[in-house]
């Protein structure tokens, strides 16, 4: 008579458990690393190139004698492209306060890495330029438009907007949007830069 065969199941031992559990928070541990690495490897790369374009708008206002417009365009709320933008734009002239603005684009949007944002806030006492009203820039006889927030340079190279007399401040983090407000995470932490009035040349405030 044969008899049927039976088969039996090794299951995991503790033992096993416990060094799967181990492999699997190592490798979670070194990803999160990674991660906060790249991400924070893509708020300096941000931050060079907003610098260096705070540079250019400058150098722009004064070659082209005319004011210059550093706008930052937040993404549009419920629009699938979260992407945060900038570019510069030309005015004939700046208007006391940010309203509507007939403009020409002289340089073509920049695009912020994805995860990398601008963010409101106080920063060492200094106004943020995200807290200040947004201007209404029209371009291409009105066939394009976007509310921005704006840093103006004047035709010497000072800063025209936001106006006051005070230097103020720019913020850039990791983060990801949130009901149109952006939401900062600590894992690339963030980068700041005093704009100075009379010379407007960006000065980091983090090293």
């Amino acid at each position: 008579m044969n008899l049927p065969v039976t088969h039996h199941r090794r299951g995991f031992s503790l033992i096993e458990m416990l060094v799967v559990m181990m492999i699997v928070g190592t490798l979670m541990v070194i990803g999160l690393n990674i991660f906060g690495k790249t991400a924070a490897s893509s708020r300096r790369t941000a931050t060079d190139q907003f610098t260096a374009a705070v540079e250019q708008a400058r150098t722009a206002a004064i070659t082209r004698r005319k004011p210059v417009i550093l706008a930052v365009a937040p993404p549009i709320p419920g629009d699938k492209d979260q992407t945060t933008r900038y570019g510069l734009f030309e005015v004939d002239s700046l208007p006391d306060n940010p309203g509507l603005i007939e403009a020409r684009q002289v340089q073509r949007w920049n695009l912020m890495p994805d995860g990398v944002l601008f963010f409101g806030g106080d920063i060492d006492g200094l106004r943020n330029v995200l807290d200040e009203d947004q201007a209404q820039l029209k371009w291409k006889n009105g066939e394009n438009q976007a509310f921005v927030h704006a840093l103006a340079f004047n035709s010497r190279g000072g800063l025209a907007w936001p106006t006051g007399s005070d230097s103020v401040a720019v913020k850039i983090g990791t983060g990801v949007y949130q009901n149109g407000k952006p939401i900062e995470t600590r894992d690339g932490g963030h980068s700041s830069m005093r704009i100075g009035r009379v010379v407007a040349r960006p000065w980091r405030l983090d090293g």
